[in-house]
């Protein structure tokens, strides 16, 4: 371990080798905001997939599974398991898609608006608590390298929002 002292005055528990990878790092990051969330949504009846699904339709209203599946980037499978988990929690519901009859368009429930917001106001407080060590400048700096990351792997892979 490398037992390196931090500008912060913290010790650090990770090896260098894996302290210096962003990959690991981010992973690491991702593993902490995602556990955090778990337990915060808990008590909800969902998790931050499922989140992510009712703030999607939120925002865009209604959508094709095959849209949300591209937007979470996750194969059109594992998109159905998640719209199938909260459509049986009564906050989504598979409507007629007016522009491909044989495409669902999937939207909200009064059940799903009320849980997405109580989610957000939630997930604000957990990402606030996990992003403490940051100064406000440092997290909006995060935020839009995350952003700029994000952003150039849709357009290299090909998967946009709305498509």
């Amino acid at each position: 371990m490398s037992g390196e002292t931090k500008a912060s005055g913290e010790t650090s528990l990770l090896p260098a080798a894996l302290a210096r990878r962003l990959g690991f790092m981010l992973l690491r990051a991702s593993a902490g905001m995602t556990r955090l969330g778990a337990e915060t949504l808990e008590p909800l009846g969902i998790d931050g997939r499922h989140y992510g699904v009712l703030a999607a339709l939120s925002e865009l209203g209604p959508v094709s599974q095959e849209t949300l599946a591209d937007i979470f980037a996750v194969d059109r499978s594992t998109m159905v398991g998640f719209v199938d988990e909260l459509e049986r929690k009564g906050h989504v519901r598979r409507g007629k898609n007016p522009s491909d009859r044989r495409a669902y368009a999937l939207e909200l429930t009064p059940s799903g608006v009320k849980v997405e917001r109580k989610a957000a106001e939630l997930l604000a407080g957990c990402e606030g608590h996990y992003l403490a060590p940051l100064s406000a400048a440092e997290r909006g700096q995060l935020l839009e390298f995350l952003e700029r990351l994000v952003a150039r792997d849709v357009a290299r892979t090909g998967r946009e929002e709305g498509r």
